[in-house]
């Protein structure tokens, strides 16, 4: 009988956290020097014009998109993760076999979670925060727009022109943002059903019982239900800039005939 091999095996602490070290140090270098040499060029430039200021409160307006969406989107992901967990923690089996080359490998459930958890939810979150971080000017004309009522209205929706250029945006990127992460979550709750199932099974061996967390991806589903009817309520708006083959706009108006009111006003033309 093949000898199932640990995953991961023990190393020595002080060995482990040098390897880290040296990971996240060639990363900085690989990823972070091409973008302080593009940072320095461009201070170099804006400096030559005199808009020296204009530069760094641009890079300040960056960062603090790439921190706010970065922080948030990792506290939601490991915070959903750890109630997961939590939830799931007596119905996990201890450990999980698989064969690669042949050979038994030995997963142990939870060394693999405590590593895998903050791991990925720190990899999305710098990817999540680097994308907004390139959606900057949409918050920022937001976060500067005028906020003044009045003025010139749309006739069917009854909103303001500051509306759709400067609140629109930011409505559908950040329903963007939490749709994304609700999908996230979803994806969470069914990777830990399924991983619960096996425990089960063992367990109906066993002439025991444990139920299969489906609370957790009820709840994650309720939110990603909620986003999406947010989503919907947001694209009303986005039918005011459809074009169509002889006009743009929302393209049919109820009227007393059951007409639409383009047809109406040929027949009286």
């Amino acid at each position: 009988m093949a000898r199932s091999i640990e995953w991961p095996q023990r190393r020595s602490p002080r060995r482990g956290r040098r390897f880290v070290w040296v990971l996240a140090l060639f990363a900085l270098l690989a990823f972070g020097g091409r973008r302080a040499l593009s940072y320095y060029v461009d201070e170099l430039w804006f400096s030559s014009l005199g808009y020296g200021g204009v530069f760094w409160k641009t890079l300040g307006l960056q960062w603090a998109v790439f921190a706010v969406f970065g922080a948030a989107t990792f506290f939601i992901l490991y915070g959903t993760f750890l109630a997961l967990k939590r939830a799931c923690l007596s119905s996990l089996p201890s450990s999980h076999t698989i064969l690669v080359g042949g050979q038994p490998l030995q997963l142990p459930i939870e060394s693999v979670l405590r590593i895998l958890g903050p791991g990925a939810s720190l990899v999305i979150a710098a990817l999540t925060g680097a994308g907004m971080m390139a959606e900057w000017p949409t918050l920022a004309l937001y976060w500067t727009a005028p906020r003044a009522g009045g003025g010139v209205v749309d006739p069917i929706f009854g909103k303001p022109l500051s509306f759709y250029l400067f609140t629109l945006p930011a409505w559908q990127l950040i329903n963007g943002w939490l749709l994304s992460l609700a999908v996230i979550a979803c994806g969470l709750a069914i990777s830990f059903i399924v991983m619960t199932s096996g425990g089960r099974a063992m367990a109906e061996r066993q002439d025991s019982y444990i139920p299969l967390p489906w609370r957790g991806f009820s709840i994650t589903f309720a939110f990603l239900l909620l986003f999406l009817a947010l989503r919907l309520y947001i694209s009303r708006f986005e039918q005011l800039f459809e074009d169509h083959t002889i006009f743009g706009g929302v393209t049919y108006v109820k009227h007393t005939s059951r007409l639409p009111a383009c047809s109406l006003y040929a027949r009286r033309s």
